[in-house]
């Protein structure tokens, strides 16, 4: 168990460096963002002996959070990724809801479609990062905000 944890946090911590140091601001602060979210998680879990009996409330109010900080880089972004990454994220909260709608869902069953969501993300964020790198080499500027045209 433990091992995968340690694995997607070096997966985690290895696409946000990446994303942070080669891409845009759009990329930039969604690599913080999920990056954050994803050690708020580790902390944010119920006791070993409770946790995905019920909702786990500690890790919905940090996928709220998130959720809610990557909508806002998708609205304000010259990015259509941001709105997919937003949207992965929603299918998590959606998996909270399902719980808190039937709490007899296994808890392996919640566990598992709570973190099913992460890798995606993940990989939407390290193609997002290349194709930014992309359209600087072609065209010299990606600009990454529609409001204020701000670089």
């Amino acid at each position: 168990m433990w091992t995968n944890v340690v694995l997607f946090i070096l997966l985690q911590l290895a696409i946000s460096c990446y994303a942070g140091w080669r891409g845009g601001k759009p990329e930039r602060f969604v690599a913080i963002a999920m990056f954050a979210a994803a050690l708020a998680t580790l902390i944010a879990y119920a006791p070993l002996s409770k946790r995905f009996i019920g909702v786990e409330t500690g890790v919905l109010a940090v996928d709220v959070s998130l959720f809610v900080g990557l909508t806002v880089i998708a609205l304000n972004a010259n990015r259509y990724w941001p709105m997919a990454v937003a949207s992965l994220q929603l299918a998590s909260l959606i998996v909270h809801f399902g719980k808190l709608l039937d709490l007899t869902m296994g808890g392996w069953a919640y566990a598992f479609l709570l973190k099913l969501w992460a890798y995606p993300m993940l990989l939407t964020l390290l193609v997002a990062t290349m194709r930014h790198r992309h359209r600087l080499a072609i065209h010299g500027v990606d600009q990454p905000w529609t409001i204020f045209n701000a670089r």
